[in-house]
């Protein structure tokens, strides 16, 4: 397919320029618009053949709602936001644009896209779908079609659920009065990523981090989840009876499995070595 224009709702954002950057050297004209560029977003719609936007969900619905009506079949409707159920409907019931949700699972500060997983939720069409999945796969990038319902609900677990623990144990450092610094002296390698991970989470957008865990409705099952595992963790490892505590880890990791584990192990020494390779604390 001959060069098109791709035109990013939100393209000055830390996303849209990535993506920005990315459509540009694969040859495409790439037009953003954003609330300090010249150009509007109406006024980019009827330039591009692409309109992908890259604003937070609340925006990107009332957008669509928005520029639904002035896109033809012809034209593509995507996103990248982390939520796919809504945003996904109403791209469908305000465009007669073909539809593709995107959730690329992977920050600003990626150097490459090869290797990185992005989801695609297909909503209408089969022309457009194609061309970006190709777009994405011909620079290394990893594909998985997904239903809008299914994506939520993976993203309940692996960004509502995860990112909820990060906050809680910001928040129990806060209450332990443990200062950074002081817990950085005596860390473990281990605990030292964790830290750095509660760290980068404060430092980066936190509406983000709350939209990710609130606006989510399937986080509340997973988080359901969770704290009936602090219950039986809490009632297995801390009754002192050794036998119980093994039986209730030896039955989470055959669930695992020893392939994954032991991957798991050789993949995160290999973490471990590179930044923190002058450490002499042993991994508890």
């Amino acid at each position: 397919m001959s060069s098109i224009t791709i035109g990013i709702i939100g393209g000055t954002g830390s996303m849209g320029r990535w993506f920005s950057s990315f459509f540009s050297e694969a040859g495409h004209k790439v037009l953003i618009s954003g609330r300090k560029t010249e150009l509007v977003y109406k006024e980019m719609v009827k330039k591009s053949d692409v309109i992908i936007l890259s604003v937070p969900i609340d925006a990107a619905i009332n957008i669509t709602k928005e520029i639904g009506p002035m896109l033809s079949k012809d034209q593509l409707l995507s996103d990248f936001c982390s939520l796919k159920e809504n945003i996904t409907k109403n791209m469908l019931s305000f465009s007669s644009a073909e539809v593709v949700g995107t959730h690329p699972l992977f920050g600003p500060y990626t150097d490459s896209i090869k290797g990185k997983n992005i989801i695609i939720c297909p909503g209408r069409g089969n022309h457009w779908l194609s061309w970006l999945e190709c777009e994405f796969q011909k620079k290394g990038a990893i594909i998985t079609r997904m239903q809008p319902h299914e994506h939520d609900n993976n993203m309940a677990v692996i960004q509502g659920l995860t990112h909820f623990i990060t906050v809680c144990m910001g928040r129990t450092l806060q209450k332990m009065k443990m200062l950074p610094e002081q817990a950085m002296c005596c860390s473990t390698p281990i605990f030292r990523i964790n830290l750095d991970l509660i760290g980068r989470l404060f430092a980066q957008d936190l509406e983000l981090y709350s939209n990710l865990i609130g606006k989510n409705k399937y986080v509340h099952g997973a988080l359901q989840f969770f704290l009936s595992s602090v219950d039986e963790a809490k009632k297995n490892l801390l009754s002192k009876n050794n036998e119980n505590a093994l039986s209730f880890l030896s039955n989470i990791k055959k669930f695992l499995g020893d392939d994954f584990c032991n991957s798991a192990l050789k993949e995160s020494n290999l973490i471990l070595k590179f930044p923190y390779s002058n450490s002499s604390n042993v991994d508890k």
